[in-house]
């Protein structure tokens, strides 16, 4: 059994920084929490140490190879206790080459220093093909954490959620492919030098309630520039939802650093076609980023793949949420039965109360193929980063199937650019929504159209039969570079629909 098998490869570690034992269930949390809060600004204090060097052999393996380890399903941690959540643990090899230590809470743990350390057990996984006989080192420790759990609607436990590699996660509501990802921080992204990645060092897990619906962990996040807290509770709903709670202590000030960061794929779709050779119309993970600036101020930022980096920055006084979208879901606009790009979530990220004065910043990197994430998505404070002054953070992250529902407004479903004419380009911008098909036939609505580096001539707005409006008009360059366009609809001086943009290549 792997009760048997986990408590007899562990050892109490004691946290000295505990709390006392407190009464009810958020504050014991709290409890748990503020205990990694000290450990994360004691480490602050010290210089950042990396992980141990791996051995050659794993070091050198490659994806294929890295494949050959899998984890004992039958000694998932918990499953013959039958509780609504179980453990699989991943090994270090091939780009996961950190380590990342793992230790266990009991069922309402008062205090961190209850804490079980799980050491290194190779019983734990299948070696198999060329890898047969491998002997890894006792103590070389683990990679990340695989959860398994059940939705609402699950017949069957399966995985829900996975940490692995750096400050990376991923989750999926009911009927959902892993795609998009969070992050736990990015630290000088989208700058003209090697980008500075956190890594969840440690992991806190506490053991279920056999009639628990959520699942919590503790992380400890950390990297030469800072250290930090992590507070995760995991809601496998019809949307699948993760409340986080952080707090950061700086060794360094970083030039930049961006909060709640997401990261996805585009190879190409709306506006960029694909090789002649691929019969996919859509390879992507994502295909816009979306922005809620107020209560009803929306934007919508179609993504595109250009032959540079391109970084836009979008500012708000006052941000609601933000997310990398996979918003078209009919399996035939993607024609990849494999990939299934049509089942990807999209990620919303929402601030417990919105955050002030800063901007989301949208990285896209060229990108040779769909197995590399190249797009970037987080929010960047103008406040600047203060050594001895740290940095509190709670959002919710849910895993999602549409928009979000306060979105109320018009949303732009679809895109075409037609370069035929070399002097010039014809866009056609696609609105749907509710509000078109309640909106009466005898108005007009208005189009507002702005672009950066070029201008529009010839706009048109018209309805059509399948109670769609689109808005289409010639875009004339007057530099080489790149346009930036931004089209919107309005009902006499009403906000009608959310405002697309979009970096247009010539």
């Amino acid at each position: 059994m792997i009760l048997l098998t986990v408590i007899s490869a562990v050892s109490i570690s004691s946290v000295p920084e505990a709390q006392a034992e407190p009464v009810g269930e958020t504050e014991r949390s709290d409890a748990i929490f503020d205990a990694m809060v000290a450990k994360a600004k004691a480490a602050s204090s010290k210089p950042y140490e990396s992980s141990r060097e791996l051995p050659e052999d794993l070091n050198n393996l490659n994806y294929d190879t890295y494949r050959l380890i899998a984890f004992e399903h039958e000694k998932s941690i918990w499953k013959q206790q039958a509780l609504p959540f179980w453990l699989e643990l991943f090994h270090r090899g091939y780009i996961f080459r950190d380590e990342v230590q793992v230790s266990l809470l009991p069922e309402n743990a008062k205090a961190a220093k209850q804490t079980q350390w799980m050491e290194f057990d190779k019983s734990l996984f299948q070696y198999r093909g060329e890898l047969a006989g491998l002997d890894p080192p006792k103590d070389i420790g683990y990679s990340g954490v695989k959860i398994i759990g059940k939705f609402p609607t699950s017949e069957h436990p399966l995985e829900i959620a996975s940490f692995l590699g750096a400050s990376y996660f991923r989750a999926i509501s009911p009927g959902q492919f892993y795609g998009s990802s969070a992050r736990g921080l990015a630290v000088d992204i989208g700058l003209a030098k090697t980008e500075e990645f956190p890594i969840f060092r440690e992991f806190w897990i506490e053991q279920p309630r056999q009639d628990a619906k959520q699942l919590k962990l503790w992380a400890l996040l950390d990297s030469p520039s800072v250290s930090g807290a992590y507070a995760l509770v995991i809601h496998p709903d019809e949307t699948m939802t993760i409340d986080v709670k952080a707090k950061l202590f700086f060794r360094s000030v970083p030039e930049k650093v961006g909060l709640a960061p997401l990261t996805s794929m585009f190879m190409w779709g709306m506006g960029k076609a694909g090789p002649e050779n691929d019969p996919r119309p859509r390879v992507h993970d994502a295909d816009s980023l979306l922005i809620q600036k107020e209560k009803n101020a929306w934007i919508r930022r179609s993504l595109n793949r250009l032959d540079f980096p391109s970084l836009s920055n979008y500012d708000a006084e006052e941000l609601h949420g933000f997310g990398l979208m996979q918003a078209e879901r009919a399996p035939s606009r993607y024609n990849d039965d494999e990939a299934k790009y049509h089942l990807r979530p999209s990620i919303w990220v929402t601030p417990k109360t919105p955050w002030k004065d800063g901007a989301v910043q949208l990285l896209e990197l060229p990108s040779e193929h769909e197995g590399i994430d190249n797009i970037g998505a987080y929010w960047m404070p103008k406040q600047p980063i203060e050594i001895g002054t740290p940095i509190d953070l709670e959002y919710e992250i849910a895993f999602l199937n549409q928009a979000p529902k306060q979105h109320s407004l018009a949303k732009v479903t679809d895109f075409r650019v037609d370069r035929s004419d070399k002097s010039s380009l014809r866009l056609t911008v696609v609105f749907q929504g509710d509000t078109i098909s309640k909106f009466s036939t005898e108005r007009q609505l208005q189009a507002f159209i702005d672009v950066q580096r070029g201008k529009a001539e010839d706009v048109v707005v018209r309805r059509t039969a399948l109670n769609t409006v689109e808005v289409s008009c010639n875009l004339i360059p007057d530099s080489p570079y790149a346009m930036e366009m931004e089209v919107y609809l309005t009902d006499e001086d009403e906000l009608f629909s959310e405002s697309w943009r979009y970096l247009c290549p010539i």
